[in-house]
């Protein structure tokens, strides 16, 4: 028998997942994954990180949610943006703080969850490996700085106030 038949057997009986690690070994597994950031499970702090700070919507946040497209805001799902792309798939408009907190289409009781940043779907979304789609924004990176994932998960662990 000729070592491609032979090859072509073994990929049916072990499916491609299985060849890869055949002919790989584990430990090389690693390797092929695709990068989707790491493992966030268990990793999520719904408490405010800062409880002498309130963050404000309007000052703290606004400003990161309407930084221009190319930069490491939302211009995607800003309404008459150069690209509003965003708000067309998903229906998410970040432009004002009732837009923002009634999130997107498919999103709208999950989006922003006051008082549970870890279940606010805005917070994952803008985390590394985000639970489906791409990390936000899609242009990224640049994307927002730890300090500014924590501002929003601060924000919605302080109730997602309008301030």
């Amino acid at each position: 028998m000729s070592p491609r038949l032979r090859l072509s057997r073994v990929s049916v009986v072990l499916g491609f997942g299985g060849l890869v690690a055949a002919l790989l070994g584990t430990a090389c597994i690693a390797d092929v994954e695709p990068d989707i950031g790491p493992v966030r499970a268990g990793v999520c702090k719904p408490d405010d990180s800062d409880p002498n700070h309130t963050v404000s919507f309007r000052n703290d946040l606004e400003p990161l949610f309407m930084r221009p497209f190319g930069a490491a805001g939302c211009g995607c799902h800003q309404p008459g943006g150069r690209r509003s792309s965003g708000i067309d798939a998903t229906g998410f408009d970040v432009s004002t703080y009732t837009s923002f907190v009634r999130g997107g289409t498919s999103s709208r009781d999950t989006a922003v969850v006051p008082g549970d940043p870890c279940m606010s779907l805005v917070v994952q979304k803008v985390s590394s490996a985000p639970p489906s789609g791409a990390r936000m924004p899609s242009d990224g990176p640049p994307y927002l700085s730890p300090k500014e994932i924590a501002l929003l998960s601060d924000w919605i662990a302080e109730g997602a106030l309008d301030n």
